[in-house]
């Protein structure tokens, strides 16, 4: 999983591997993660060097690192991508694409459809869940890629719509 991180002015891609290493602006770091209170306090272990990090406020986010204040983001590449197929949507295309790799369990819609926002698209089956795909604005379906019963890889088009 890639994240977009940025700690007051510092910007750096972070990287996580499936084999739980750690990239930092494409160098690998040896880091260590434990959680101290439930999705508030966390204690980080980078290259040997370790630091106390609270979470203060969620939005605007804001931290405290080892006593000092720090304004924070912190961007997925999956809600980057639904931001890009919100920018495409101003445009007229939307494409749905695969948050991950799966099996594609139900599709249920066809070219030519129109479909409302929010509307189910696609059923994706992935890590043992069901994750429904479902249409980001209103429009008609002009490109279905793949059939019930298809592996799909992660990124991949599944469903395009020309919104109205």
């Amino acid at each position: 999983m890639r994240y977009e991180v940025t700690l007051d002015d510092i910007h750096v891609r972070v990287d996580l591997t499936p084999e739980g290493r750690f990239v930092v602006d494409e160098r690998v770091v040896a880091a260590d993660v434990r959680e101290r209170v439930r999705g508030r306090q966390w204690s980080v272990t980078l290259d040997g060097e370790s630091h106390e990090v609270t979470l203060l406020t969620y939005a605007p986010m804001r931290l405290d690192v080892d006593g000092v204040f720090v304004r924070a983001s912190v961007i997925d590449e999956r809600t980057q991508r639904a931001s890009r197929a919100a920018s495409a949507a101003r445009t007229g295309r939307i494409e749905i694409r695969a948050p991950m790799p799966g099996l594609l369990k139900t599709v249920h819609v066809a070219e030519g459809d129109r479909v409302e926002r929010d509307a189910p698209l696609a059923t994706l089956e992935a890590m043992k869940m069901e994750n429904e795909l479902r249409a980001p604005a209103a429009g008609r379906v002009t490109r279905v890629a793949a059939g019930p019963g298809s592996k799909i890889e992660g990124g991949a088009v599944l469903i395009v719509i020309a919104s109205d």
